[in-house]
């Protein structure tokens, strides 16, 4: 399997590194982070919110930007674009149309969003967009129908 590596990701460097752990623990990269608005086997794990200059797209639970990947993130990849995941038990998302989910490590789900896998990126806060075009990763622009 070929996964594309990040030429970014090597230019953090050690420091890197550290700002990466650092901000995937501030994050609470844990099934947690989804949202739990569950009722049953369905959860609210995003909403849709307006922001300059993107327009409509979606953020999760906690108001942060949600972003799809140029291909695959996985290893490293993770620390920086920690997943939107389902929280345990629940296996709807809800908060948006087109949204549905991927298997994600040995039990888990991912959210997707027109089949594509939802992320953040560690060092947004608020309602800031700054992972937007960062090694090809784009805002999750809200588009009017479904493929």
């Amino acid at each position: 399997m070929h996964t594309r590596k990040f030429g970014w990701a090597e230019k953090l460097g050690l420091a890197g590194a550290a700002i990466t752990a650092a901000g995937a623990l501030t994050l609470g990269v844990t099934a947690a982070q989804a949202a739990p608005s569950s009722a049953g086997m369905s959860a609210t794990v995003v909403h849709v919110v307006t922001r300059a200059p993107i327009g409509k797209m979606l953020a999760n639970d906690k108001g942060l930007s949600l972003y799809t990947a140029p291909g695959a993130c996985t290893g490293s990849c993770l620390g920086i674009w920690p997943p939107l995941v389902m929280p345990k038990g629940a296996t709807l998302p809800l908060g948006a149309k087109c949204l549905s989910t991927a298997a994600f490590g040995k039990s888990g789900r991912q959210v997707t969003y027109h089949g594509k896998r939802l992320y953040m990126f560690y060092m947004d806060s608020g309602s800031s967009v700054k992972g937007q075009n960062v090694g090809g990763f784009k805002a999750a622009s809200v588009t009017s129908s479904c493929p």
